[in-house]
């Protein structure tokens, strides 16, 4: 079944809860956040949803509808071809859920470990080198080096103009403030709950920039 902007936000503010009481880490919240806004129907949402307790979307929580012909339908569920996503619950041989280790979609591949570089032929994004520069510090305990831009100074805008998705645009993450963005206008300010939501995230978690440095304290 498609779904609308209506339920993508109800969606977000769902996850914006779950990350609140400790369920999914900042990373999470993002990943999930960013496939929520690209979600077309109740089957891409499914699956964000799977390991996690309620609250969940009320679309979710319809009943399974029955095609012509008899015969039940489930109301949501893991999407064919994607049973290596990463989330758990999606019905697949071998899909790796949050706990297990990546397969990064192919075998043979290693896991790298923390600060390792990544695979021959593989980008460098989202593995931390810390033989870089760090002209503004290192993070305690994992070494990597902070981004230039500033956790506190994300999350006010975030809390002050996160309808417009400032701060979003600040740390990086342009699909997220885009979205905001458009659920603001559409919504006729009524989304801008959910850059509000956000802001809180940013200060309150581990928040990186879109090249998955820790934002400077």
């Amino acid at each position: 079944m498609r779904i609308g902007n209506a339920e993508r936000e109800e969606s977000a503010q769902a996850l914006a809860e779950h990350f609140a009481h400790g369920r999914i880490d900042g990373a999470e919240y993002e990943d999930r956040i960013t496939l929520v806004w690209a979600a077309r129907t109740t089957t891409d949402l499914g699956p964000l949803f799977a390991d996690l307790p309620g609250p969940h979307p009320a679309v979710l929580l319809q009943p399974a509808e029955t095609p012509p012909g008899g015969g039940a339908m489930t109301a949501y569920g893991p999407p064919a071809g994607l049973g290596h996503t990463g989330f758990p619950g999606a019905a697949h041989p071998g899909a790796q859920g949050y706990g297990g280790p990546p397969t990064y979609g192919a075998a043979g591949l290693p896991a790298p470990g923390h600060g390792a570089a990544p695979p021959s032929g593989l980008p460098a994004y989202g593995f931390p080198q810390h033989g870089d520069p760090a002209p503004y510090g290192r993070e305690p305990g994992t070494g990597a080096p902070y981004s230039d831009k500033s956790k506190v100074a994300a999350g006010v805008l975030q809390l002050f103009l996160g309808g417009a998705g400032i701060g979003r645009f600040y740390t990086g993450h342009t699909a997220i403030a885009v979205a905001q963005l458009i659920v603001t206008l559409v919504t006729f300010g009524l989304g801008a709950v959910w850059g509000f939501v956000d802001g809180i995230v940013l200060l309150a978690s581990r928040s990186t920039d879109s090249r998955g440095r820790p934002l400077r304290p």
